[in-house]
């Protein structure tokens, strides 16, 4: 299986791009807490700055302690002081000189000193304004005309609630995450045994811990091949009494043939327990064909050795078959495939108009024709044991038996098998 197939590769994919996503959120909504947190401090820092409550009305000056009430913290270290001066009075003198009408003036730098901050004039005349420096704004306010305080402005106020909040869900997530791969993990394990199943293993156990649906399927699946591995034993103790029961009087008939005179009779009893005898053997491999139980043994053989142990099975009939055999190499189990190639052989000369048969051999083809009807079902119907049903079957030329044999003894080989009419012949190719 390759791994852009993989379920839990696709489960992996999903996550990390829901993690990422709530991650982005996240920052974004933390970025944007900052920036409404500085906006306020900065609207609460302009608003105390022009307000009649900010003052002491004994002598009209800044009550410092209410801006420190409210978060705001004096400036006291004089070389601070001095540096934040410094850009205040060069961005006051710059406001100053844009024209009196001005009310303020937007952020400016001074490519030397690097000196950001924005003024304001109060209705009383008096200045007062904002001053970026290293990393941090100050609220420069006018006391009297010479005489200016400083606080620094808690701007970058610490909301960590959305970091939390979406820290939890990237959590959450991870965690889900795990929980889900330990769920699916058992999948791998449960296509392995049933792999090894399909295969003919039927001692297989997979038992898996939990109650979601995967380890109910395994354990269902485990539940049902113990089932399985139970009618087996059933069928295979079944088939052992019956061989032991029918081959029984099958060879004490047999026996009993042999001790009779040579005549007619006796020759027609052979054939009946010879008959008997075949058929047992032909119901055995069917029934294990349908259970996928008939294993092959291959190896290279000449396909000519083959076909004439076909035809020694066939016996006096065989003279009745046209045999043209080209030398082929084949890999094969001999038994099975001089078995399928037999019972082709039997139903063209049964069921021939002129009890008649051919077998040709030309390069990768074995062609077995005869002069007769043509097949009553499609070829695909034969594949399947018992397929005729009710008055059909007993009007129809034989149960298929023989045929169905051969045909899933090819398919076992890879052997492809084709059937046309033509011309008044039946005429079955093996494409090897």
């Amino acid at each position: 299986m390759k791994w852009r197939h993989s379920l839990q590769t696709k489960i992996t994919f999903m996550f990390f791009i829901a993690i990422i996503a709530v991650c982005l959120i996240g920052v974004g909504a933390y970025i944007k807490t900052l920036r409404e947190s500085a906006f306020e401090f900065y609207h609460l820092a302009v608003s105390m700055a022009v307000s009649e409550d900010s003052r002491d009305e004994a002598n009209n000056a800044f009550d410092i302690k209410k801006f420190t009430d409210e978060g705001f913290l004096l400036i006291t270290d004089e070389q601070l002081k001095t540096d934040i001066l410094k850009i205040y009075n060069n961005l006051l003198s710059r406001k100053k000189e844009g024209g009196k009408n001005q009310k303020h003036q937007h952020y400016k730098e001074n490519d030397e000193a690097k000196m950001t901050g924005k003024i304001y004039i109060g209705e009383n005349g008096l200045d007062f304004g904002i001053v970026l420096h290293a990393d941090n704004a100050y609220l420069v306010l006018s006391q009297t005309e010479n005489e200016r305080i400083i606080f620094q402005i808690e701007y970058t106020s610490r909301h960590y609630t959305p970091l939390l909040l979406f820290g939890t869900i990237v959590i959450l997530l991870c965690l889900l995450y795990i929980a889900t791969i330990r769920s699916i993990r058992p999948l791998k394990a449960l296509r392995v045994k049933i792999k090894d199943f399909a295969d003919g293993n039927d001692k297989i156990e997979i038992k898996v811990k939990g109650d979601d649906e995967i380890a109910e399927v395994a354990n269902e699946f485990d539940a049902a091949v113990k089932k399985i591995r139970t009618f087996r034993q059933a069928r295979q103790l079944f088939l052992r009494n019956i061989m032991h029961e029918f081959k029984t009087p099958i060879m004490q008939g047999k026996l009993s043939v042999e001790m009779l005179e040579k005549s007619n009779y006796k020759e027609s009893l052979e054939k009946v327990f010879i008959r008997q005898e075949n058929l047992l053997n032909r119901f055995i491999g069917i029934e294990k064909l349908g259970a996928g139980e008939l294993n092959l043994d291959i190896h290279s053989y000449n396909l000519r050795d083959i076909i004439d142990y076909s035809l020694d099975i066939i016996g006096d009939q065989a003279s009745s078959i046209s045999v043209k055999i080209e030398d082929k190499k084949i890999q094969a189990d001999f038994d099975m495939m001089a078995t399928a190639i037999k019972n082709l052989l039997d139903n063209a000369l049964l069921y021939s108009s002129d009890k008649k048969a051919s077998i040709i051999v030309h390069e990768n083809e074995i062609i077995i024709s005869n002069n007769g009807k043509e097949l009553e079902f499609p070829l695909e119907e034969y594949k399947k044991p018992f397929f005729m049903q009710g008055v059909k079957q007993r009007e129809s030329r034989g149960l298929g038996f023989g045929l169905f044999i051969s045909i899933n003894i090819f398919d076992l080989h890879g052997i492809k098998m084709q059937y046309r009419y033509e011309e008044g012949k039946s005429i079955f190719t093996l494409s090897l």
